[in-house]
């Protein structure tokens, strides 16, 4: 099973508007995924004082294709939506979006991705989870790179490693219907690592300042 971001720009401008990207989860396992709850947290800073959380100026929402509409991502650990009875070699992808106010200062931001799932065994864990790390520069400003923000994929036992509390989703999340195949020649571009719900933890490393955000209590 495996999660990623594909398309979140690596710079962008305070009131340029809507960027889109998307969240993808695809089964490259050879079991039927029974359930699949899709997560993504974002978050940005002040460059010039790093106390000085910007996350505020920062709208995200993704699209609900139930609904039709384009939804806000919910707080609660940033489930937004499930994915059922994934296929082997099917994916499921949701259209997000971001903006960045025009008053937001110059800075840097940090989305997270994970998934939480479970097969029809009841095996269950979270695919690995990802940190990817953008700029936001200040209105007015010109891009440097049309660049893609790359996968910081997650790893037990390195250096630098946290252990970050992460509940298990409570249900009732918005359907998220499966929407293609992966290619024979090859599968998405993170690669597979299943974690153990014991505990009820995802064991992630680099973002630290993400970490100490949710110690304060802030949200």
């Amino acid at each position: 099973m495996t999660t990623e971001l594909r398309g979140l720009p690596r710079e962008i401008v305070a009131g340029s508007g809507w960027h889109a990207f998307t969240y993808r989860a695809a089964n490259t396992s050879g079991k039927v995924i029974a359930s699949l709850s899709a997560s993504m947290e974002l978050w940005s800073w002040d460059r010039k004082n790093l106390e000085n959380e910007t996350t505020k100026y920062i709208t995200v929402q993704w699209y609900n294709s139930g609904s039709r509409r384009w939804e806000p991502m919910p707080a609660d650990y940033g489930y937004f939506a499930e994915t059922r009875n994934l296929k082997p070699r099917a994916f499921a992808e949701a259209s997000l979006r971001l903006k960045v106010g025009a008053k937001a200062p110059a800075g840097f931001g940090g989305a997270f991705q994970t998934g939480f799932f479970s097969d029809r065994s009841r095996t269950c864990g979270y695919s690995a989870g990802a940190y990817y790390y953008f700029d936001v520069l200040a209105a007015g400003s010109k891009p440097t790179t049309g660049e893609d923000s790359k996968a910081t994929t997650t790893r037990p036992g390195r250096a630098v490693t946290t252990v970050v509390d992460k509940p298990a989703p409570k249900g009732g999340l918005s359907d998220l219907p499966a929407t293609g195949e992966l290619a024979t020649t090859g599968s998405s571009s993170s690669t597979p690592l299943l974690l153990g719900v014991a505990g009820a933890a995802v064991v992630v490393g680099a973002g630290a300042v993400a970490v100490a955000r949710r110690g304060r209590g802030s949200r």
